[in-house]
């Protein structure tokens, strides 16, 4: 085998897997040469119970491991032991009391061992030079993720409950802790994917956290996509609020070269509630365009039909893909909660407005709870849009599209998909009728 061509010993590598890959790279000094490569996973993700930050340094500190890292997941989530513990009792509930027992048991001591690994090691935050020293030598990191909705453990009992809100523990302090120390370590990488799941918004308040987020100017300039979930606060007096969304709206201008861009806003204390948005503000002005921008995501938020269509009409030349609303805070057996409302206008006058003036929209997508109108009024629209794709544009299942929820059996809600709309959109016609089924 040494006689094979370097391609050919790199094909082998590929199809094999990690133990393998270290028993072949012992065939030989040839062998362990090209599989130097392949010794570790292109993605690599840290969590709080493993001293993962220590082992990110490590492979920065390489001169040929180094360059394996392309993209990097930091995962944050915790869980509600409280919540946790009465909903995997009552998703097993229908087992045998014997079987669920040992079940259960198993999966909380195996949680409790890692607790007390995580314990062990001193808070992510306090070794945020460790990271920054790690990135600043992975120079062909392009991707990062930060999320606290994702189940950290390999415990299947945890990962089916970690679906549900109230299992997750929330430490909104100790959350913007730790995003200020990746944050400061982004300045020293040209990312072209950054993505943040449950980003407390406040953190673009006060004048220390933005300044770790506007020292990144120059990094978020190389974005390309750029996925935010942000979680106001339960209390955002006028003041504080108009602070925080001028610091998002810096971040947003820094991050000119975006081609995909979602913003979705999960209120945790109200998760009905949709966070009132104004792009005008937002952006500082009504001129602001993405010149490169193809797919746009928005959820979770309340605007004014005119200000919604202004922004979308900016970007009128590039926009190929469009989503209104998400999956939101529902929990897996409910209808999505996600949607947009707006507070001014109506969804007939935005779309009818809209046709034909997009000229390069080939997709387009609804879900969640819209709303529009007032309140009193009786010509409000209510609707609850079904999913008919996920985020990437795959299509779901029916049965998955049409969880039953709290909306449903409503005599005032009328449950669509966005089917029609879209071809309205797309390719024009008559307004489609979006009736109650």
């Amino acid at each position: 085998m040494d006689s094979l061509p370097v391609e050919l010993v790199r094909l082998v590598f590929q199809y094999c897997d990690p133990r393998t890959v270290r028993a072949l790279r012992l065939a030989s000094g040839r062998y362990a040469d090209v599989g130097y490569e392949y010794l570790l996973d292109p993605h690599f993700t840290a969590v709080e119970w493993r001293d993962d930050v220590k082992r990110l340094r490590s492979i920065a500190g390489h001169d040929r491991l180094r360059g394996s890292i392309r993209s990097l997941t930091f995962n944050f989530s915790k869980v509600d032991e409280y919540n946790a513990r009465h909903t995997t009792f009552f998703r097993h509930w229908l087992q045998e009391p014997e079987e669920r027992s040992a079940q259960l048991q198993d999966a909380w001591i195996k949680y409790y061992e890692l607790e007390e690994s995580a314990r062990k090691l001193p808070p992510f935050h306090s070794r945020s030079s460790m990271v920054e020293e790690a990135f600043k030598r992975l120079p062909n990191l392009k991707e990062l993720e930060i999320t606290l909705t994702k189940c950290p453990y390999h415990i299947e009992i945890l990962k089916d409950v970690f679906e549900v809100r109230s299992c997750r523990k929330r430490d909104r302090s100790q959350a913007c802790k730790n995003m200020n120390a990746i944050v400061s370590a982004i300045r020293h990488v040209r990312l072209a994917s950054l993505s943040i799941d449950q980003l407390p918004l406040e953190i673009f308040r006060l004048a220390d956290d933005r300044r770790h987020w506007f020292d990144c100017a120059r990094s978020f300039a190389s974005l390309s996509r750029l996925n935010l979930v942000l979680d106001p606060p339960p209390n955002l007096l006028p003041s504080s609020r108009f602070r925080t969304v001028n610091g998002l709206g810096h971040v947003l201008h820094y991050s000119v070269n975006l081609t995909h861009l979602s913003l979705a806003f999960h209120t945790y204390h109200a998760p009905l509630e949709k966070f009132h948005l104004s792009f005008q503000a937002l952006f500082s002005g009504s001129d602001f365009t993405y010149t490169k921008l193809t797919d746009l995501k928005l959820e979770g938020v309340s605007c004014a039909e005119d200000d919604l269509r202004s922004f979308l009409l900016r970007h009128s030349a590039t926009l190929e893909r469009l989503r209104l609303g998400g999956r939101g805070l529902a929990k897996p057996f409910e209808w999505s909660t996600g949607g947009v409302h707006l507070h001014e206008g109506s969804f007939r006058s935005l779309f009818t407005s809209l046709q034909g003036k997009l000229p390069k929209l080939k997709r387009f997508h609804m879900e969640g709870d819209a709303e529009a109108g007032d309140f009193m009024a009786s010509s409000r629209e209510v609707y609850v849009f079904r999913a008919v794709t996920d985020d990437n544009w795959v299509p779901v299942k029916a049965a998955e599209g049409k969880r039953r929820g709290r909306f449903e059996g409503s005599a005032c809600v009328k449950t669509v998909d966005s089917l029609g709309l879209e071809r309205f959109l797309v390719e024009g016609g008559q307004y489609p009728r979006l009736g109650k089924e």
